[in-house]
């Protein structure tokens, strides 16, 4: 019996390591870590319902923690993929800002190149003046793309974070449920089940972070 009793509650230290490896907040840790604790301190005391009591709830616990560490990186995928399209929509703006500061820099630089002083000062002002205008209009247009290009990053960053807080609150609420079954069986309030479901319920809503950028 202490046996089988200490390989349940590896198990369920086991299904806790994993859950911590991601990112919770203070708040979801600490609701779980109490929760565990307790769970540990029944399995303790109540040792005669222990064994079934673990082997019918464990699966539905990891089924959670698997299910969140697939929400989770589901939600940073998404968002990496959406951070590349958004790169990938302004790379034809940044191409052209660049290559209209080589090309105004490399005619001013020429200048010099110019048989006289005489030659090469009246080259340098006009080709100046014309740089002026072109300089101008790249600071219109960088200024223009800035704005946008930090809307949409702020949109990418939004739907990440909402995705993530999705899957974090799904988890804690599927894990509190198992939880408060599984105390409540420790302590023979419920009756004991006999054999494991074959899944839990489902645990979280499709999450999206796709946009406009999103192919």
């Amino acid at each position: 019996m202490c046996l089988k009793l200490s390989v349940l509650l590896l198990g369920l230290s086991i299904n806790y390591t994993l859950a911590r490896r991601l990112p919770t907040t203070l708040k979801t840790s600490e609701k779980i870590q109490k929760l565990h604790s307790e769970s540990l301190v029944l399995a303790e005391v109540h040792q005669d319902t222990s064994t079934k009591c673990f082997s019918f709830y464990n699966p539905q616990l990891n089924l959670i923690t698997v299910q969140y560490e697939v929400d989770y990186d589901s939600c940073i995928s998404a968002y990496e993929t959406s951070n590349k399209n958004v790169e990938n929509c302004y790379k034809s703006e940044r191409e052209s800002i660049e290559n209209s500061a080589f090309q105004s820099c490399s005619a001013l630089y020429a200048c010099n190149l110019a048989s006289n002083a005489y030659n090469a000062f009246e080259c340098a002002s006009i080709t100046a003046a014309d740089d002026a205008k072109i300089f101008y209009a790249i600071s219109a247009n960088a200024t223009d793309a800035a704005i946008k290009s930090k809307s949409d990053y702020s949109r990418v960053d939004t739907t990440r974070n909402v995705c993530v807080s999705n899957a974090e609150r799904n988890y804690v609420e599927n894990t509190s449920r198992v939880y408060g079954l599984l105390n409540s069986c420790l302590l023979g309030n419920d009756n004991i089940p006999v054999t494991p479901p074959l899944s839990t319920e489902p645990t979280t809503t499709e999450f999206t972070t796709r946009s406009e950028y999103d192919e």
